[in-house]
C-alpha cells in the first residue's frame, strides 16, 4: 500500500505530547506512523516526503451545527437584542424557502466551508431530509440528528410518530440520531418517547438546551414567551395547558430522560451550579456555542464554571443563521477570551479548549473510541494544518488564539480534500 508523508514543524496529536519537526504516515485511511522526522522507520525513507510549514491538529470536531442553514447567512452577519427577536427574524427567513432541494445545496456549501477550515467530524441536526449527505459525501464522520419540532401528544400518538420511524429506517450514508429540538418545543411525553426509540435502536441524542433566558419560566409555570414563533400553537403545548410543572431547565429534562450518557446538548447558557451538576451527575455533555450566542443577544454560558467543574466540554459553530463562519476555531478563540474574562487561572486553558475541539466533541458523539479527535498510529487519518509558527512554550496558546482563517489542508480519511498550503 502507498504511503503519503507529511512533514510538519509541529504536530499536536492531542492524545499525547506536541511532537516538533514531526512527521505522519498514512497508509489508505489510516495513520500507520507519527514521530520526528529523525526517527522515521527505514521503511518509508524512500517515500515522498511533503513538507508544510505549520502545525497539524486532529480533523476537528464541530459539535452543533445545522448546516442545512448555510445559505441564511445575512442573519448570522447580524447583531440581534435576544433569542425571540433572532427567531422572528428566523422564521420569515425559513418561510421564504419554497424549494425543498435549497436545503440540500445549503448543506453541501456549509460542509465545503467547514471543510476548508479544518472540520472533519459534524454533529449535524437534520430537519429536513433533503440536507442528510452533506458532509458523507467528503468521507467525513459524524452524527446527523433527525430532528423533532413542535411536536404535540396527540398528533406524535395519531401519525407523527410513524412518520418519524420511518424517516429513521431509511437508508443512510452515515450514522443517525436523535434531536428532540428543545425540552420547550417537543410534549414531554413525545421526548420520552424519543429517548426510549434511540435506546431501542442504539441511537445518541442531541437537544438545545437553556438557550433562552425566557425557557426556565416555560417549565416552572408555563410561560409562552419562548414559543412565539410557534404563534396558537403554542397554546396547545402540555406545560402551557398544565401551568408548568415547578422545575428548572436541567431538572425538566432529565424528569423526560434527556440526560443521560448518550445525549449532549447544546449551549448550556443559563444553568446554575447545581442544573450543571445534574448535567455532569448524567454523563451529559455540553457544546458550547459562544459566536452565536454573542449574535442572538445571549448571555455568555459560564465557561470558567464548566472548566473549573471538570465538565468534558465540546464545541460547536451553531449555523451561519447565528454565526458569521463555520470557523470551529473563532468559537475556540473566543471561549478562550471569555473563560478569561470570567475568571478561569489556570495554565492549562489553551490546552482543554484544544481538547474540547477535537477530543471532547469526539466524546459527545461516541466516536473517540475509534480514533477521531486524536492523530494516534491505528487511528483515522483525519489531519488538519494550520499556517501558525510557534515555540513550544506559545504552542496552544498559539494555535488557540490564532488559527481561525489559517487551515491550509485538511486530510479526510487519508484523502486532501482541501489544500492551500504552499
Amino acid at each position: 500500500m502507498k504511503s503519503s508523508l507529511i512533514q510538519c514543524d509541529w504536530i499536536l496529536p492531542v492524545v499525547g505530547a506536541p511532537i516538533a519537526d514531526a512527521v505522519v504516515v498514512v497508509q489508505g485511511k489510516r495513520i500507520a506512523w507519527l514521530g520526528e522526522r529523525v526517527a522515521l522507520p527505514d521503511r518509508y525513507a524512500a517515500q515522498p516526503l511533503r513538507k508544510i510549514n505549520g502545525v497539524m491538529l486532529p480533523g476537528l470536531v464541530n459539535a452543533h451545527t445545522h448546516l442545512q442553514y448555510s445559505g441564511f447567512h445575512e442573519l448570522g452577519a447580524t447583531q440581534y437584542q435576544n433569542f425571540e427577536h433572532w427567531c422572528e427574524d428566523f422564521e420569515a427567513r425559513y418561510d421564504a424557502v419554497s424549494d425543498p432541494e435549497y436545503w440540500a445545496e445549503s448543506s453541501a456549501a456549509g460542509a465545503w466551508q467547514a471543510l476548508r477550515s479544518g472540520t472533519t467530524v459534524f454533529s449535524d441536526i437534520i430537519t429536513h431530509d433533503e440536507a442528510r449527505g452533506a458532509f458523507a459525501r467528503h468521507g467525513c464522520a459524524g452524527i446527523e440528528f433527525l430532528e423533532v419540532i413542535a411536536a404535540l401528544s396527540q398528533a406524535w400518538v395519531d401519525s407523527e410518530r410513524a412518520a418519524f420511524l420511518d424517516r429513521l429506517s431509511q437508508q443512510s450514508t452515515t450514522v443517525t440520531g436523535i434531536s428532540p429540538h428543545a425540552p420547550y418545543s417537543v410534549d414531554p411525553d413525545v421526548i420520552s418517547d424519543l429517548v426510549r426509540i434511540a435506546d431501542e435502536q442504539g441511537l445518541r441524542l442531541h437537544s438545545h438546551l437553556a438557550e433562552s433566558s425566557e425557557e426556565e419560566a416555560f417549565y416552572q409555570r408555563g410561560a409562552k414567551a419562548v414559543l412565539e414563533i410557534y404563534g396558537s400553537l403554542r397554546d396547545q403545548f402540555a406545560l402551557v395547558r398544565s401551568g408548568g410543572v415547578s422545575k428548572n431547565a436541567a431538572q425538566f429534562a432529565d424528569s423526560v430522560g434527556l440526560l443521560n450518557k448518550s445525549t449532549h446538548v447544546a449551549h448550556g447558557i443559563y444553568l446554575d451550579k447545581a442544573q450543571r451538576d445534574l448535567l455532569k451527575d448524567a454523563g451529559t455533555r455540553v457544546a458550547l456555542c459562544p459566536r452565536s450566542n454573542a449574535t442572538i443577544g445571549l448571555a455568555q454560558a459560564p465557561v470558567a464554571a464548566y472548566l473549573n467543574e471538570g465538565h468534558d466540554i465540546s464545541v460547536g459553530t451553531d449555523s451561519l443563521a447565528s454565526a458569521a463562519s463555520l470557523d470551529l476555531m473563532e468559537d475556540v478563540a473566543l471561549l478562550y477570551s471569555i473563560a478569561r474574562e470570567q475568571g478561569y487561572a489556570g495554565t492549562d486553558l489553551a490546552k482543554r479548549l484544544l481538547e474540547a475541539a477535537t477530543a471532547g466533541g469526539a466524546r459527545a458523539l461516541g466516536l473517540f473510541e475509534q480514533g477521531y479527535g486524536a492523530i494516534a498510529e491505528g487511528g483515522p487519518a483525519d489531519v488538519a494544518v494550520f499556517d501558525l509558527a510557534a515555540t513550544e512554550e506559545t504552542l496552544e496558546s498559539t494555535i488557540v488564539e490564532k488559527a481561525a482563517g489559517r487551515c491550509v489542508l485538511t486530510m479526510v480519511a487519508g484523502e486532501v480534500v482541501h489544500d492551500g498550503a504552499a
